[in-house]
């Protein structure tokens, strides 16, 4: 069974995420607004993976909560969606663990590359990322 958990504030890409993940055959996807609530929904879901924005209203932000998060649960994999492409948020996110780094500036057929690759224990670094 294929669980996932999206943790971002805007509720467009919220949905968006959503829908990508349920047709991958995810079969279990939960939305987290906040980072105040994070940790209550990893617990109770379990996920295979993680969608975690950096810039979250509450306690923390995405990297802070992929620290919390991987100290609790090493083999959690977290995929970092974000709108940063400096290098020191991508160093800081691979550093905390996250298994991915993924710009909302790319396509829904690289975010699901992403997860796919990321769900086969492998690491992703979108290709804008790779091309700066």
């Amino acid at each position: 069974m294929k669980k996932a958990v999206i943790v971002e504030d805007f509720k467009l890409i919220a949905d968006i995420w959503q829908s990508t993940l349920l047709e991958e055959g995810f079969d279990t996807v939960e939305v987290v607004r906040n980072s105040n609530d994070v940790e209550m929904i990893i617990e109770k879901v379990n996920p295979s993976i993680v969608l975690m924005d950096i810039n979250l209203p509450g306690k923390y932000n995405g990297l802070e909560l992929t620290d919390i998060l991987l100290k609790k649960n090493p083999s959690l994999s977290i995929l970092i969606l974000t709108i940063h492409t400096e290098p020191t948020y991508i160093h800081r996110a691979l550093e905390s663990g996250a298994k991915g780094y993924v710009t909302k500036n790319s396509s829904l057929t690289e975010l699901k590359i992403a997860i796919n690759e990321i769900l086969k224990g492998k690491t992703y670094l979108c290709e804008e990322i790779k091309t700066n």
